[in-house]
């Protein structure tokens, strides 16, 4: 067999798992119907969680997703449970790949990992979306807006979700989970991570609230749109996926936005919208909570700083990934370096005008 591997910008790699294309390829080949003759597996860049592959072969062109190598924490980087919600999506109104395969014997390449097909289409990777003319960029946010309204609108019995997550306190207890992972990954602490978390915690909302499926990181680089068009044919990176509060993932959506312009994840703070034919925020959430019968005058504030609290904590568990050798990029390194702009993001944002 002929195979090799390739990468894209391989020196920003920390810990991905060897690849013995040989013997992948030969248990892809009795596992994976219809899969045949392993070519290549290119590297390509992107995300700070789980490595993906092309793979080339004869019988076509494949996504392969690995966890990292190296030691990991409990419950983290769980291809199963994100290999249960793409099985469970597929075929219904939220685009997802076909999948082929999840392999959990270790002797195949090292750590768990599952195949589904290379969809075709483009990740927009900046929210400006400065690749796009004027003209273009409204329709990419609505598409993306009723996508989530998708999501959200999936039903979960029928689907056999309903023990994906728990049901009710959906902010107490990932403020409680969050804050643990921080204080862990950095008990030396940070003042505005510390000073977001105390004003989040007595602004917890007690009302009951729907219990949806939500995506878990909802935003517009985890979209593949078609080529030349605003149609959505992949929702990406499906790991932190869990029922609970569907404002978790419009805040979450709608709060990177508010990230400073020149930030590693660039957001839209500073950028004149209207000029740039980008909607606003307010425009997004009345689109959103109109669709789902939701109060069209909710505040959002809350909601956003939580996202920005949550993707802070993150950041703190991405530098102790990297202190560990098991993050998958360096710019791991970066955002955990750097946290404190998520903070310091979601306490302007709670001081905002409403």
């Amino acid at each position: 067999m002929n195979a090799s591997v390739s990468s894209i910008a391989p020196d920003r790699v920390v810990s991905t798992p060897p690849l013995d294309l040989g013997r992948l390829g030969t248990y892809l080949q009795v596992h994976a119907a219809g899969f045949r003759g392993l070519r290549q597996a290119e590297r390509l860049v992107g995300g700070n969680s789980n490595p993906i592959w092309r793979l080339t072969a004869d019988s076509g062109q494949y996504i392969l997703r690995t966890q990292p190598a190296g030691q990991l924490l409990k419950s983290a980087h769980a291809l199963d449970r994100e290999f249960r919600i793409l099985s469970a999506l597929y075929g219904s109104a939220v685009p997802v790949p076909k999948l082929h395969v999840l392999c959990n014997e270790l002797d195949v390449v090292g750590v768990q990992f599952y195949l589904m097909d290379f969809v075709d289409g483009v990740v927009h990777r900046h929210v400006g979306l400065p690749e796009l003319p004027r003209e273009r960029r409204a329709d990419i946010y609505a598409a993306a807006i009723d996508n989530l309204i998708a999501i959200h609108r999936t039903d979960i019995d029928a689907l056999g979700l309903r023990d994906f997550g728990r049901a009710g306190n959906y902010f107490e207890r990932q403020l409680h989970r969050w804050t643990q992972q921080y204080r862990t990954a950095m008990p030396e602490g940070v003042a505005e991570m510390d000073e977001l978390i105390g004003r989040l915690q007595t602004a917890l909302p007690r009302a009951e609230h729907p219990t949806v499926l939500l995506h878990g990181d909802s935003r517009l680089d985890n979209l593949m749109f078609e080529r030349d068009g605003d149609r959505v044919v992949a929702v990406l990176d499906w790991e932190l996926s869990t029922l609970g509060h569907p404002l978790a993932d419009l805040g979450q959506f709608l709060g990177v936005q508010e990230l400073p312009a020149d930030y590693l994840l660039p957001g839209l703070a500073g950028i004149d919208r209207a000029a740039a034919g980008l909607p606003d925020s307010a425009w997004m959430a009345d689109r959103y909570l109109r669709a789902m019968q939701m109060d069209p005058r909710t505040d959002m504030r809350f909601y956003k700083a939580f996202a920005m609290f949550r993707q802070a904590a993150m950041s703190a568990g991405l530098r102790r990934r990297a202190a560990l050798g098991t993050a998958v990029a360096e710019s791991a390194l970066l955002f955990g370096n750097t946290m404190d702009v998520f903070a310091r993001t979601g306490l302007n944002t709670l001081e905002s005008t409403p």
